[in-house]
């Protein structure tokens, strides 16, 4: 009895060992290229001009200043002048802008680069915080400081930069390649790119391929587990969902409360659905780990490739840290309460605002069910803003050519990095495109550290000088890349 039940131990860890060294994706080698050279402090006086142009976002709902975008139009013609003189340029919407590059072969269909020229505004509250102002465009200490640097007018010079130097080397695409620079993705984008996309679907056109903002290549160590540095390429981004929750009550004086008052009443429902998270979707996380598997420690490894065995223990460690909460499941976050006026009047309304962010596979309809389930109260009222909503997107393939095509751009300009499918967590004009294209991705192809990460939508944002040359050494890899592939 004793022997058997050896054998099963000794065949069980088998099987697991086996399982973790079958586990995983080989990349595919990398057809190296002889990069251009790119002046880097060009780049960086081009993208210092950009900044300065206070292209703010502030609110939905409130407009935008439209001369500052007009000024930022001029300055995109001044500075890249081979590109308005060849491209096509359509204004959309007033304050965005479609450049189309036509291909030499009509019947192909066409690509998409996008960007956004937008950004967030500067908190009063931070402003001595930033080591140089925000809106100055500032070059010092080896980078280009300002808001936008990282997001993601940065990617916008890049690409123009891109095409600017391929036209002057002579080069006409193949494939037509369409610029895509929305001027509210900030605020979400309907104006923008949805107006964008709107256009192309108008002409009953497909596109072959979109890549947008998303992910991004992160310094050695960010990811657990990969001392290398991965590139993120976001094949998915989630949904959105707010739901405003509303308790009325008859309110009175503070000196004969019921037992709860309408915001005890709201409390207990935001404490209900704080305490009961919908459940872990793992099959986006291992997805990007599976790509990352010759890269893991053993350990870990070993956990993905037996993911029936260890699934609760993953869960759990992933579920413990906001940021990797965010790959497994729909999120669920009450961002606002109002209720009462005086500390001696019951509140005769309250309400909260819970906002999630859903998981490919999880619907609107799914989460507003949830919600009524968990909290079980019809003193509580549930409601879904107009419009304050929208469906995870579709998950795009990574055995696409179009796929391929960025891992060997990023292979060719970034060979120390490791590149893996991720999902981003929030909102891009990339979803937008879904109806006139099925191979959308979400990289800004810039090498960043968590220390820069954290100045995204922040304080002292900047961007290396070395990295910028680098994007744009990315977009002229896509280009051919992308722009040759028939």
């Amino acid at each position: 009895m004793g022997i058997l039940v050896l054998v099963l131990v000794l065949f069980f860890l088998a099987f697991l060992l086996i399982r973790t060294v079958l586990f995983g994706k080989v990349p595919p080698p990398v057809e190296q290229a002889e990069l251009p050279e790119v002046d880097g402090n060009i780049v960086a006086e081009h993208l210092a001009a950009v900044l300065r142009h206070r292209t703010i976002s502030e609110s939905e709902g409130k407009p935008a200043d439209p001369q500052t975008f007009y000024a930022l139009h001029r300055e995109l013609e001044r500075l890249y002048p081979r590109v308005h003189a060849t491209l096509r340029v359509d204004v959309v919407n007033r304050l965005s802008l479609l450049y189309t590059w036509k291909g030499r072969d009509e019947f192909l269909e066409p690509v998409l680069l996008a960007g956004h020229l937008d950004v967030v505004p500067v908190d009063p509250e931070t402003r001595d915080a930033w080591k140089f102002p925000a809106f100055d465009g500032h070059i010092e200490d080896g980078a280009v400081w300002g808001r936008g640097a990282l997001d993601t007018k940065n990617s916008v010079v890049a690409i123009l930069e891109a095409v600017e130097t391929l036209l002057k080397q002579g080069y006409q695409p193949k494939r037509t390649i369409l610029l895509a620079f929305g001027h509210d993705e900030e605020i979400g984008g309907f104006q923008g790119a949805a107006q964008i996309a709107g256009r192309i679907q108008a002409y009953n056109a497909r596109l072959a391929a979109v890549l947008d903002e998303g992910g991004a290549i992160l310094s050695g160590g960010v990811v657990p587990g990969v001392s290398l540095p991965v590139a993120l390429i976001g094949i998915a981004e989630k949904g959105y969902a707010t739901l405003q929750l509303t308790v009325e009550s008859s309110g009175g004086h503070s000196a004969m409360p019921p037992k709860h008052t309408g915001i005890g009443v709201l409390a207990r429902a935001i404490t209900r659905l704080e305490n009961a998270p919908l459940p872990e979707r793992l099959h986006m996380v291992h997805r990007m780990f599976e790509h990352l598997a010759p890269f893991l420690p053993f350990g870990l490894r070993l956990a993905f490739a037996n993911l029936w065995l260890f699934r609760p223990l993953i869960a759990r460690v992933l579920s413990a840290n906001p940021r990797t909460n965010a790959l497994i499941r729909t999120t669920t976050a009450v961002t606002m309460v109002q209720g009462g006026v005086k500390d001696n009047v019951l509140p005769a309304r309250a309400t909260a605002v819970v906002n999630f962010r859903l998981m490919p596979g999880d619907r609107v309809a799914d989460v507003v069910a949830y919600a009524r389930r968990v909290i079980a109260d019809d003193a509580v009222q549930i409601s879904l803003p107009q419009g304050g909503s929208w469906e995870a997107s579709g998950v795009s393939p990574t055995d696409s050519p179009a796929y391929l095509g960025i891992l060997q751009a990023l292979g060719q300009v970034y060979p120390e990095a490791v590149s893996a499918p991720y999902l981003v967590a929030g909102a891009t004009d990339a979803r937008h495109y879904q109806a006139v294209c099925d191979q959308i991705y979400r990289l800004s192809p810039m090498l960043i550290t968590p220390e820069e990460l954290k100045t995204i939508h922040s304080e002292n944002e900047h961007i290396s000088i070395e990295t910028l040359a680098r994007m744009v050494q990315f977009y002229i890899q896509l280009i051919k890349i992308w722009g040759e592939n028939g």
